[in-house]
């Protein structure tokens, strides 16, 4: 299977433009700034607008799309980058579609990044933001929570945390390309990933951890026990490093009886999602996950009718 022309010429500008800066040599201030301008240039959708708030005492991105008439559904998205960069504008290429196709309202946070605010101030901002929403009267089975990279795992141990604490699941799960195990023991034998390296991941792992445990399963949720999760489908890409941390926690989920949907996608790269509006790969890949999110919500629905 071959992939797009605009898939090759994104592909290339990754590789080219934004995985350069995002190593060890560069100052973390320095990989921010740089991220941050490259993102930039991703396709935002029309007919959305984004407003700012403070969401459980987090700063938060609310994304709304302009025909929204006070929908009841929530989608919690949180962003990836290492745990030490990223924000919400950063991600805005995601959020403003899933805005626009679900008709939900997207919080997207913009939690506290180490190396200054290691573990566990990230998953105590998203747990914060979750425990918000349900105080606004957002009933669980109308939130999804999604994320990708390192906010993908961020969502995994936010179920964990629920569910430790007895609180009610959200209604779903969606996870890109989730990086679920901070040992980086069984990086994919990956040559070609075209964002990520792995002396970048062990940088991100290092400022997150600062000596915590990389096995406890509130950081790498693939040595959890996954029993009593809410349904999820995890999208991750053949061409890079994360992409056993997903073969891994599909078949983890499934052995714990959690419904999964795996899907892989041939010749992309870590978190091509981004680049939806421009790579038809991406837009698919943002299409699957915005009908999963209301598939999900419609049968509340229903059984609530």
């Amino acid at each position: 299977m071959r992939e797009s022309i605009p898939a090759t010429l994104a592909r290339f500008t990754v590789r080219s433009c934004l995985k350069p800066a995002l190593q060890p040599s560069f100052p973390i201030p320095v990989q921010r700034h740089w991220a941050n301008i490259a993102t930039r240039t991703l396709s935002v959708p029309f007919g959305v607008r984004f407003s700012q708030t403070s969401l459980g005492g987090v700063p938060t991105e609310i994304v709304r799309s302009k025909s929204n008439a006070g929908s009841e559904g929530a989608v919690l998205f949180v962003h990836g980058g290492a745990f030490m960069i990223g924000s919400p504008v950063s991600h805005r290429s995601i959020t403003g579609r899933l805005a626009r196709q679900t008709g939900a309202t997207i919080f997207a946070p913009d939690y506290r990044l180490a190396p200054e605010h290691p573990f566990p101030a990230a998953l105590d901002d998203v747990l914060a933001c979750y425990r918000a929403l349900l105080a606004q009267g957002y009933a669980p089975e109308r939130i999804a929570i999604a994320g990708d990279s390192a906010g993908g795992g961020l969502v995994l141990s936010s179920c964990l945390r629920l569910r430790s604490e007895g609180l009610a699941q959200p209604s779903c799960v969606v996870v890109i390309s989730p990086w679920a195990d901070l040992t980086l023991a069984r990086l994919a034998p990956v040559a070609n990933d075209a964002l990520l390296r792995g002396a970048w991941l062990n940088q991100g792992a290092a400022a997150y951890l600062q000596g915590h445990s990389p096995r406890d399963p509130l950081v790498s949720p693939l040595f959890a026990d996954l029993a009593g999760l809410p349904p999820i489908l995890i999208q991750a890409a053949s061409e890079e490093l994360l992409r056993d941390d997903s073969r891994r926690l599909a078949q983890a989920l499934s052995e714990d009886g959690v419904s999964v949907i795996h899907r892989e996608f041939q010749c992309m790269w870590h978190d091509f999602q981004l680049y939806a509006g421009l790579v038809p790969e991406a837009t698919q890949a943002i299409d699957e996950m915005a009908q999963f999110i209301s598939g999900n919500a419609s049968m509340h629905r229903r059984a609530a009718a």
